[in-house]
């Protein structure tokens, strides 16, 4: 091997391009493999190496960029967050590109949006709320105290025609300064703090607005301070809006949105909705038989509990129904296990009293499990029999004769109707018959709601997460427009709501709820059956959303800041000096 040996004797030299090239011709084959095998295996190691380090001492993080594209069923009707409470479409929107003075987090508690601190002052009927400093429209002006009221006035003035004017129409409200303002209610009533999520309008493009040009659409009007702010609208041949185009506003107070910017389109029905899915990445409020279809496809599911709930409602003023026996075997006689599992495909939550978890109320409950047995004994027991062999239980009272047969009313919706079938079904079991009649939801309002004419009321409401059972259970409230759908009368009851609304102490409060959900239940005026989740479903690309519970359904937009497509890496923190 002289090559090696005259390496050897000038090793403090570097070996020449030449004397490389030599060095290949005097190794033999078996060195020449082994040495390139150990090269490449040196430099795959070097590259691995380099690589886990990278991993280990880095991290991915959310970066900015990317499109969220919604479809959703409906269409805008006025993009006015003082005009928007009764369209999901219009209250998406400003949910999007309006702030409050407070909002919901992703827990369901209330805090500051728009303000910096708040208190509630005179044991519940003043509320003094501070700006953060520095707020701007996204057209560069300030957001003041005066553009808060000014959307109180205008809510309040009745040419506006505000479905909020009866919850703002006793309200005072001023200015102190700039940043300051304050509110103050005829009577104590501290649960009204949940009514300052209500977006603010800006009073520098609205003063001049004729009441009726409240509603009208104009892209330049809707300046915004939420985080989003309208950047087009798209309409159709037939003028009807097809999709609005957001983009950051680059003015909102909180952090800047990793997404550049959000399309939303308009669809008329679930079905058109589900057609165009390949073109989306979101779809907004599936139920969970859509659901289902949609499982094999790129798509995660957020589930959100809703504070909603829906109930049978038992008609006091019906003879039959004013008997607790009745209503007691009615109640054991439903299964509403059965309801949720096969109705709602296991996305909901069984509901045995006016409160949900999320409510935070506590105390006992009287629970009625299904008992097909218990229901026919405590008909049995009061004389309730099939005296002519037609499968209805009767009973002679005072010579008139009785059968247990009753309407049954709801709004024509396959759940709802699905959930009547189920509960026909087993009441057949135990001799009551029922007659189910689905509705479009103006005609049921219209002609049964309005006049209280049904037996029995297949029914949602909308209790809140800061709960006021009030006007669902209070005896003033049982003819309409109050929403004692039951006409339940509890004289002990209506004191004990009346205290908890104006009570201030939360303890205190909390008490009086747990008195009032166990009397409620025990009378019986309504089977409560079930709340039913809000279904989101969205791509698998978009991440960082977060939340449970969701007051709203436009609500589900909560942390919409955060959420993300693109991503990057950057040092660990705990590298980073």
């Amino acid at each position: 091997m002289f090559y090696l040996e005259k390496w050897k004797k000038n090793k403090n030299k570097w070996p020449s391009k030449r004397q490389w090239f030599s060095f290949f011709t005097v190794i033999s084959k078996r060195e020449k493999t082994l040495f390139f095998l150990f090269l490449f295996s040196g430099i795959l190691s070097l590259i691995f190496w380099h690589h886990f380090s990278y991993l280990e001492n880095t991290e991915l993080q959310p970066a900015e960029g990317g499109i969220l594209k919604e479809a959703i069923v409906g269409q805008p009707q006025s993009l006015n967050p003082i005009l928007s409470l009764l369209n999901d479409a219009d209250r998406d929107i400003s949910e999007l590109t309006f702030a409050g003075l407070l909002n919901y987090d992703k827990n369901g508690n209330l805090v500051c949006d728009l303000c910096e601190k708040y208190e509630i002052t005179d044991k519940g009927k003043g509320f003094e709320f501070t700006l953060k400093k520095n707020l701007l429209w996204s057209d560069n002006k300030k957001i003041t105290a005066n553009d808060v009221v000014f959307t109180i006035e205008t809510i309040q003035n009745p040419e506006i025609q505000s479905p909020l004017k009866l919850v703002w129409k006793d309200v005072k409200v001023e200015a102190i300064n700039e940043r300051k303002v304050k509110f103050t209610l005829e009577n104590p009533y501290p649960l009204f703090l949940k009514n300052f999520t209500l977006k603010i309008i800006p009073s520098h493009i609205f003063k001049e607005t004729t009441p009726q040009e409240f509603p009208t659409i104009l892209t330049e009007r809707f300046v915004a301070s939420g985080p989003f702010k309208i950047k087009n609208i798209e309409k159709d041949k037939e003028n009807k809006i097809k999709k609005i185009i957001l983009e950051r506003n680059p003015n909102y107070y909180g952090n800047s949105p990793f997404l550049e910017g959000i399309e939303i389109s308009f669809v008329k029905n679930k079905k058109e909705l589900l057609g165009i899915r390949e073109e989306e990445t979101s779809l907004s409020g599936i139920s969970a038989a859509e659901k289902e279809e949609l499982k094999e496809e790129d798509f995660n599911f957020y589930s959100f509990a809703l504070p909603r709930s829906f109930a049978l409602f038992l008609n006091q003023q019906n003879e039959l129904l004013s008997k607790k026996e009745i209503r007691e075997a009615l109640a054991s006689a439903t299964n509403k296990k059965e309801i949720v599992e096969k109705v709602l495909l296991g996305e909901g939550r069984i509901v045995d009293g006016p409160f949900l978890k999320e409510n935070k109320i506590g105390g006992e409950i009287k629970k009625y499990e299904f008992n097909l047995e218990k229901a026919k004994k405590i008909l049995e027991n009061a004389g309730w029999k099939d005296t002519d062999n037609d499968n209805i239980r009767d009973k002679t009272i005072n010579e008139k004769k009785f059968s247990l047969k009753f309407n049954l009313f709801l709004v024509k919706q396959p759940e709802l109707e699905k959930t009547a079938e189920i509960i026909e079904k087993d009441w057949e079991k135990i001799g009551v018959k029922i007659n189910i009649n689905p509705m479009e939801p103006q005609e049921l309002l219209q002609e049964h709601i309005e006049k209280r004419n049904y037996d029995i009321l297949l029914f949602g409401q909308d209790i809140s997460i800061i709960p006021d059972p009030y006007p669902f259970w209070a005896s003033s409230q049982k003819e309409y427009p109050g929403l004692n759908l039951s006409l339940y009368q509890n004289p002990e009851v209506d004191k004990i709501l009346k205290n908890a609304r104006t009570e201030n102490d939360e303890n205190k409060r909390k008490k009086l709820l747990q008195d009032f959900q166990l009397k409620l239940t025990e009378d019986i005026p309504a089977i409560f059956l079930y709340s039913p989740n809000y279904i989101y479903a969205v791509r698998k690309e978009i991440k960082g959303i977060e939340g449970k519970y969701i007051n709203d359904i436009s609500k589900r937009f909560i942390g919409i800041e955060n959420w993300y497509i693109n991503e990057k890496r950057v040092p660990k923190k705990s590298n980073q000096k």
